[in-house]
């Protein structure tokens, strides 16, 4: 099958993924860390100086993901597999070179080393 062919059913399962299994969004919290040190002076003379020691700020961050993305991701394989296509877990091909034999050897009904995507 053509790569066409392939991105077409690729979205379609994808689409039909999320009719079945929508998403359910979950964040995590991480509450930061803040300690103010300590101030310590030193006096020379008639001057003081002072300085703050041991001060940390790590402000607080989330993370939003959804919950039924593996769910999802096992759907599509299932709808793939279903419409007659093999699935397996591949890098992106990273040049030209890799591309061309990667779609070299879809045509001659082999598994890629790399995975070949069409342009966004």
């Amino acid at each position: 099958m053509d790569l066409n062919t392939t991105q077409a059913a690729k979205d379609q399962c994808k689409i039909d993924s999320f009719k079945e299994i929508p998403q359910s969004l979950a964040t995590d919290v991480n509450p930061g860390y803040s300690n103010p040190g300590t101030i310590q002076c030193n006096t020379y003379g008639t001057m003081t100086t002072c300085n703050r020691v041991g001060a940390v700020n790590i402000p607080a961050s989330s993370t939003t993901y959804d919950v039924n993305d593996g769910l999802r991701d096992r759907y599509i394989t299932r709808c793939l597999e279903a419409k007659g296509f093999g699935v397996k877990l591949a890098r992106s091909c990273a040049s030209k070179a890799e591309e061309d034999k990667a779609l070299a050897d879809r045509a001659a009904g082999q598994f890629p080393e790399c995975a070949v995507s069409l342009p966004q």
